[in-house]
């Protein structure tokens, strides 16, 4: 790292409107971006989209300075820039690996989205990477540091509920019968990333390091609903290749 006290953050996703169509989900714009251009522990200074023209229409649509942040197009490129110190990766499941294994061999620091990639295979060919190059890494589950979290692990561990024999957890997840077009590939399970994935994810960090707990499944059961998922846009089923008989 420079002399520079703040930790150089080159940004894998942060896209900009450029159809004037949304394009997947604006996690990255809507989660991270306003944390780390204010921050006085992160710098952005690099900016990595599917090519260097739309990093660069990034760059300007979101204020910064092209001569201070640069514009990228490949996974490469972007770990060959020495001023990068860790790279954050929030974009679709199914393309963090392939997004961050040129930075975790040029031995940068890296964070990565939840779920961390969208097979056991693929992630644990990334966490054997980032083992094998002893780089710091962070996967975006921070649930437990919720303020909420912090206080019932603080009331368990000194026994002011006394002790716990058990609990219960009941959630709901957001979604239905109906997507929008830019975001149909949460309905692909060969993406990854669905409210399934996600969201029990989150749940379980949330209640394994929040409540101190451990725990057991002694009889899962998943359902698929019977009836199709159509785009909202045209009433129109959705079939994926990868989820057609």
């Amino acid at each position: 790292m420079a002399a520079s006290s703040k930790i150089r953050v080159g940004f894998i996703g942060l896209n900009a409107p450029y159809t004037g169509a949304p394009t997947g989900t604006s996690w990255a714009a809507q989660a991270h971006l306003p944390y780390l251009r204010t921050s006085s522990k992160y710098e952005i200074v690099a900016l990595q989209n599917s090519s260097a023209e739309r990093a660069a229409k990034a760059i300007e649509a979101y204020g910064f300075d092209p001569e201070k942040v640069k514009a990228y197009g490949t996974p490469e490129d972007l770990a060959n820039d020495p001023n990068v110190d860790l790279v954050v990766s929030s974009i679709r499941v199914d393309r963090h690996a392939n997004s961050l294994i040129p930075s975790i061999k040029a031995n940068k620091d890296v964070f990565v989205e939840w779920p961390i990639e969208a097979s056991y295979e693929k992630a644990k060919e990334l966490t054997d990477l980032i083992r094998a190059h002893n780089v710091r890494n962070v996967v975006g589950l921070q649930g437990g540091y919720a303020a909420v979290a912090t206080r019932v692990k603080s009331m368990i561990d000194n026994g002011e509920i006394g002790k716990m024999e058990s609990s219960t957890f009941i959630g709901k997840a957001r979604g239905g019968g109906i997507v929008s077009q830019h975001v149909d590939y949460f309905v692909d399970r060969m993406v990854g990333g669905n409210l399934f994935t996600i969201g029990f994810g989150h749940a379980m960090e949330f209640i394994t390091k929040g409540g101190s707990l451990q725990f057991r499944i002694l009889e899962p059961a998943v359902t698929t609903r019977p009836s199709p998922i159509k785009h909202v846009e045209t009433d129109e089923p959705i079939i994926h290749q990868s989820s057609a008989p």
